[in-house]
């Protein structure tokens, strides 16, 4: 009789511990669930605020148009320096190094190199 009354009492201890965790696990779920429920709210309000700016942004963007080619001053600038003035062709890139004779000059006259 004290042999399976103690074994009762065993298996009752063991149950009402089972049943503890089980409690603690569900409230700890129950915690966790919450947690994430309040961080999907977070995330929806800040995704309506990304959507309400989304949908002023054609009201924020300036409206502009172009009437003609951009790349045209560019190009215009290009042919400009390579355009021939007095037959010969000029460039601001490299300097002359020839005189009128054909000699490599370094730009200065006779007079100016004697001091």
């Amino acid at each position: 009789m004290v042999g399976v009354s103690l074994e009762l009492v065993v298996i009752i201890i063991g149950f009402i511990l089972v049943l503890g965790l089980m409690l603690e696990q569900r409230l700890k779920f129950n915690e966790s669930v919450l947690d994430v429920q309040e961080q999907l709210d977070m995330m929806e309000r800040g995704l309506e605020v990304v959507a309400g700016v989304l949908q002023r942004l054609p009201e924020l963007v300036p409206q502009f148009s172009i009437n003609q080619n951009p790349l045209s001053q560019i190009l215009e600038f290009f042919q400009g320096m390579n355009a021939p003035e007095g037959g010969a062709v000029d460039s601001y890139a490299t300097p002359q190094l020839r005189d009128d004779v054909g000699k490599y000059s370094d730009g200065t006259t006779e007079d100016e190199k004697t001091p």
